[in-house]
This record gives C-alpha cells, structure tokens and sequence, in this order.
C-alpha cells in the first residue's frame, strides 16, 4: 500500500538548527546541522513526529531504523519488534517487506550502506529531513529542505 504524505506545514524547530562546519557520515561537510537525535528527546516533538509518520498505516509489519534516530522512531510502531542498523550490522530481525527509517537523509550514503547490510530493498524508505540535492532513492519525509 502506497500512502501519500500531506502534512500540515511544519517548520523545522530552529533551536535544532546548528549552524558551524560539521563532518557528515558521508563523509561530506556541512554548515548546517539538523539536530533530529535531540528533537526526539522532547516527547511532544517526537510525539508530533510519531503523529505525522504514523508508522502503522503504511502496510509493513518490519521497521528498521538507521541509529540512532531511525531505530528510536522504529520502536515506537504497535505490531512489535524492530530491527536497527548500526555500527556495520543489523541488530534485530528484519522481515519483508519492511520500512526502512532514519533522521536527516543529504547524500543517500547512510541509507544504501543500511540497504547493503540488511540484503534487501526496502518497501518503503522514511526520513525526517530529505536536504538531498540528487535524488535516487524514492524517500518520504516530513522536511524537504535544500
């Protein structure tokens, strides 16, 4: 099943805005950093989020969540386990067809090296904030920002 995201117009909370030179596990840099890991310590910020994703109607029973603020959005979904990505493995099982989730998405690298390790495409892919500029991954977000 394919859902449309239509959220109501939501601004980023600027206090989760750094500004600075900061390395990217791409291995890129950037002067502008999305702080989704601290947002999600704010349970009605993570609550908005949980709200607006709403990890239950998208069809898949798997959510794999990139860490850390991928595998804490994971966990919040009612029909059970979650599986994460981190340090190089997959923690957890992971089942077909499944979401794959994670917080700020600028290169696509993070996501395909977790596509890499679990060994299978996802159903769908979940971001928090897309900033990418090329786009070849078909990703769903709350945030498009450039």
């Amino acid at each position: 099943m394919k859902i449309d995201l239509k959220y109501k117009k939501m601004f980023f909370p600027k206090e989760y805005i750094m500004k600075g030179n900061f390395r990217l596990h791409s291995g890129d840099y950037t002067d502008t950093f999305y702080d989704v890991n601290a947002m999600l310590t704010q349970r009605p910020l993570l609550n908005k989020i949980l709200t607006e994703i709403d990890l239950n109607s998208w069809g898949v029973d798997c959510f794999v969540g990139i860490s850390t603020a991928g595998a804490i959005i994971a966990s919040h979904n009612f029909s059970g386990d979650f599986a994460m990505v981190k340090d190089g493995e997959v923690k957890g099982i992971v089942d077909a067809p499944y979401m794959l989730i994670d917080d700020v998405c600028t290169t696509e690298a993070s996501l395909k090296e977790a596509i890499d390790i679990i060994g299978q495409k996802p159903e769908t892919i979940f971001v928090v904030v897309d900033r990418r500029k090329e786009k070849t991954l078909e990703i769903k977000a709350i945030w498009h920002l450039k």
